[in-house]
């Protein structure tokens, strides 16, 4: 099936670290959580899409999104401005609680490929091995998947990080919980995680959820907001504060700020 798009790019987007569901198998983008879905971007107005109908895959990539109105509510300051025309094409993802929260906790004290080679370590153990496109996979890991074999994580040379995916792995599978859960339910039970603390908390309401108006922190949007927002956050120190400060500056749609500015500041050349 083929999909039309405006102001998209799917590479882009699914190489932006907000998302570790998809992984790239030569020109296609796959997903394996519930489903296999293939999506290929086939030129600047296209996508091919197999396993999915073209409602969930503009949910899943964020393409229902209003992106004019959008960067328009957030374009505040000639930095944001500029980091909008390089971020051209990108949009929060909707990736789903439970892959969302793997792999933010995951995230902790970790960079981008980590956490992929972590993600596709756990597929190993605890997925299913399917064939696509004559290649050999495995399923995104659920939670019952790891909460009923806790032995095998081991296997997966975590670290310190085995005792929060197992934690998290139990609480979603005792408490049944889904994106349908109201908001405040959801941050309720995400914060009652062991190893969940603000930063996670925000990477699954907005990369997860889809919640816009979040604005995860980490090692780069520190520095990013030392450097271009001092003005902003002045000598605030605590996650809580500056979030609020910067949630405050860009208003309901913060987060695609935040992920402007991740994406910026990620590629920009060191001196």
């Amino acid at each position: 099936m083929r999909m039309n798009i405006k102001d998209f790019s799917l590479d882009k987007t699914l190489s932006a670290g907000q998302t570790f569901s998809w992984f790239k198998s030569d020109d296609k983008w796959v997903r394996l959580v519930g489903h296999p879905i293939a999506v290929t971007q086939t030129d600047s107005s296209t996508l091919g899409i197999e396993g999915a109908s073209e409602q969930e895959v503009r949910r899943l990539l964020g393409l229902n999104d209003d992106i004019e109105r959008i960067n328009n509510e957030i374009d505040k300051d000639d930095f944001i401005s500029e980091a909008i025309k390089k971020s051209a094409g990108l949009r929060v993802v909707e990736d789903g609680i439970w892959p969302s929260t793997l792999s933010f906790v995951l995230s902790i004290q970790s960079n981008i490929n980590l956490i992929k080679k972590r993600i596709q370590t756990l597929s190993r153990i605890y997925g299913e091995r399917i064939e696509v496109h004559g290649k050999e996979m495995y399923t995104f890991p659920g939670p019952k998947d790891i909460s009923n074999r806790p032995g095998l994580l081991s296997e997966a040379k975590l670290g310190f990080r085995s005792k929060f995916v197992l934690a998290a792995a139990k609480h979603f599978s005792e408490a049944n919980m889904d994106s349908k859960m109201g908001e405040e339910e959801i941050v309720k039970h995400l914060l009652s995680i062991h190893g969940i603390g603000p930063k996670v908390l925000d990477c699954v309401m907005l990369y997860g959820l889809h919640k816009l108006s979040y604005f995860p922190i980490d090692v780069w949007i520190e520095r990013a907001l030392k450097e271009k927002y001092s003005n902003i956050i002045g000598g605030l120190k605590s996650y809580k504060k500056i979030n609020e400060k910067m949630r405050e500056y860009f208003g309901e749609f913060a987060g695609y700020a935040q992920l402007y500015i991740y994406d910026s500041f990620r590629r920009k050349p060191t001196s």
